[in-house]
C-alpha cells in the first residue's frame, strides 16, 4: 500500500461513516501498511487474503470466508491488479455484502508493474467500471486522481437493495460467529 491509497480509503470510511462498521478488507496482508487503523475499536474488521500472514484473519474461499455474515462494507485496495480471477473476486465481494452495503476498490491506473505475487496490469476508469458492474454493483462515485506514480482509480459502489439473498443471513455478530477477535 502507498500513502495516496491510505488517504483515499480514509476519505471513503469517513464520508460514509464506516468507522464502527462491519467491514471486510480483501487483500489485507500487511505490505507497507494496512487500513485496519481507519476503523474504531467498536468496528468488526476482518482482514482477508489468499495466504496467512500479518493482518489476515480469514483466508479467501476457506470455510471461514464462506461463513462470513453480511457486512456493511468491503474494502479492497491495491489488490485487484494482483488477482488472477478478477470476476470471481468481484462476485465474492458482492456476495458477502448486505443489500445496500458499500464497496470501495482502489487500483492503479498508471505506474510500473509490481509483482506480488502476480501483476495483471493497470486499469482505466472504463475497465474498472465494467469489473465492478458485472456482478451487479451500482457505482456511486468513481474517480481517478491525477497525482502520484499510480494515479489511483477509486471506485465506490453499492449492492442494490431488495435482492434475493444467496446466503442464510442471521442477526449474529462476527464475534459471536468466531470470525472476529478485535484489533
Amino acid at each position: 500500500m502507498h500513502g495516496e491509497s491510505l488517504n483515499l480509503m480514509k476519505e471513503f470510511v469517513e464520508e460514509y461513516g464506516l468507522q464502527n462498521a462491519r467491514v471486510v478488507d480483501v487483500g489485507s496482508y500487511n505490505v507497507n501498511g494496512t487500513y485496519r487503523d481507519l476503523f474504531s475499536e467498536a468496528a468488526e474488521y476482518v482482514g482477508v487474503d489468499i495466504i496467512p500472514g500479518p493482518n489476515v484473519d480469514v483466508i479467501m474461499d476457506s470455510p471461514e470466508w464462506e461463513a462470513l455474515l453480511p457486512v456493511d462494507a468491503v474494502i479492497c485496495g491495491q489488490t485487484v491488479e494482483h488477482c488472477a480471477d478478477i470476476p470471481k473476486l468481484m462476485k465474492s465481494m458482492f456476495d458477502v455484502l448486505k443489500p445496500g452495503g458499500l464497496l470501495c476498490v482502489i487500483v492503479p491506473s498508471e505506474g510500473p508493474p509490481h509483482d506480488y505475487p502476480i501483476w495483471v496490469g493497470n486499469f482505466s476508469k472504463e475497465q474498472m467500471a465494467e469489473l465492478v458492474e458485472a456482478p451487479g454493483f451500482e457505482i456511486v462515485r468513481h474517480t481517478v486522481n491525477d497525482f502520484g506514480v499510480f494515479k489511483d482509480n477509486c471506485c465506490v459502489a453499492r449492492k442494490p437493495e431488495g435482492l434475493e439473498e444467496t446466503k442464510e443471513w442471521r442477526n449474529t455478530s462476527l464475534a459471536e460467529a468466531g470470525l472476529y477477535e478485535g484489533k
